[in-house]
């Protein structure tokens, strides 16, 4: 009896070794730093030396990893900053197109009053008699006259033109040409 006894004592003492050296080794050897000297000593066995190379490639990889991630995330900073730009470059922009679209507005609205208005004028002169119409009409300046004459019918217009002064009629006959 004192044999198996003796035997058992013996394998429990095997095994509780075991399980403590196991619990150790990942409780302790993986998380230790690398300058532990406990890491150290246990690294130099040959059972720990195979897993410590092995996890030192590892880290190593790691280490790397961490630097290419690190710099991508710069690199993502950098494009972020770039595209921020660009978006505050585009909103200004934008907002001197939205600048330029009222002002054409305004002068559009401007022009087809102007047009309006000599459309108005311009009926206003054909009810009137060619000689009356000339009368006016030569006191006028010459761009105000060709725009008022063209906005007529051409009989108005040539009734009036044949009403004015010779010359005055021919400088603005050529202008009207466009020569």
């Amino acid at each position: 009896m004192s044999s198996i006894n003796g035997k058992s004592i013996l394998i429990g003492i095997v095994i509780f070794l075991v399980l403590v050296s196991v619990a150790f080794y990942f409780l302790y050897f993986r998380n230790l730093d690398s300058a532990h000297p406990l890491k150290t000593a246990l690294a130099s066995l040959p059972f720990f030396k195979k897993e410590s190379s092995q996890q030192l490639i590892e880290e190593e990889d790691l280490e790397e990893e961490k630097a290419r991630i690190e710099h991508e995330w710069a690199k993502l900073d950098s494009e972020k900053k770039q595209l921020a730009d660009k978006e505050a470059q585009l909103a200004k922009k934008e907002s001197e197109l939205e600048d330029l679209e009222r002002e054409l507005n305004a002068e559009r609205e401007r022009l087809e009053t102007v047009i309006t208005n000599i459309k108005d004028l311009a009926r206003y002169y054909e009810l009137m008699e060619a000689k009356d119409a000339a009368a006016i009409l030569e006191n006028m300046e010459d761009e105000l006259l060709i725009q008022l004459l063209r906005n007529m019918k051409k009989e108005t217009t040539s009734e009036i033109l044949s009403n004015l002064d010779a010359k005055r009629a021919a400088e603005i006959t050529k202008k009207m040409s466009g020569l």
